[in-house]
């Protein structure tokens, strides 16, 4: 019973770390913040922190894991809806689109990119998450087009992968169009390209 106890209590404080690591690398960044200032914030001790994980970069792989589950969970329910009829191919690139400006997390993601280009094993992370997305992404593409080559799915898949990095910064460029419009331009546009393919 102490043992499950003291299990329940890791998981707890684990949550809270990633939470709180979530909030201070967005305000602070990532190396200006302290193990001890993750430990406060999380309210808990320092050796809780490295009893749940190695590193701070092993608490940015948490984050990628936890939006990971969440992201993909909502795209496949996407492509399910889909391949079920339940949506157009535009509507369904729309939604797409429109989820990328629905992140409000842009500081810690260029956090994230940023140690991924200083971390094999974070960019190890991203290239995982990003291989799973393209799976997802492939699907739409077949429904949209689906007399599309094998050799040109992967450049398919990438350059979708591409915009939707693109749309999740779109706040840098100060966009002029609303996020309803850029969405259905955007959503043409990709149609256009993946049935003229």
């Amino acid at each position: 019973m102490v043992e499950n106890i003291a299990v329940q209590r890791d998981i707890g404080a684990r949550e809270r770390i990633v939470a709180a690591a979530r909030c201070l690398f967005s305000s602070r960044g990532f190396h200006q913040t302290a193990m001890a200032d993750l430990a406060r914030e999380a309210k808990v001790s320092v050796g809780a922190i490295y009893r749940s994980f190695d590193n701070k970069a092993d608490i940015v792989r948490a984050i990628i894991d936890n939006d990971m589950e969440r992201v993909l969970a909502e795209l496949d329910a996407l492509c399910d809806s889909l391949e079920a009829g339940q949506l157009t191919v535009e509507q369904a690139f729309e939604t797409l689109i429109l989820s990328q400006f629905a992140k409000k997390e842009e500081a810690l993601s260029h956090e994230i990119l940023a140690e991924a280009h200083r971390n094999a094993d974070v960019a190890g992370t991203i290239g995982d998450f990003c291989g799973q997305c393209r799976a997802t992404i492939g699907r739409m593409a077949r429904v949209a087009n689906p007399d599309m080559k094998a050799e040109d799915m992967e450049g398919t898949e990438e350059l979708i992968l591409a915009c939707m990095f693109g749309f999740a910064h779109r706040n840098l460029a100060q966009p002029r169009l609303d996020n309803e419009t850029t969405a259905r331009i955007g959503s043409r546009l990709i149609l256009n390209a993946l049935r003229a393919g």
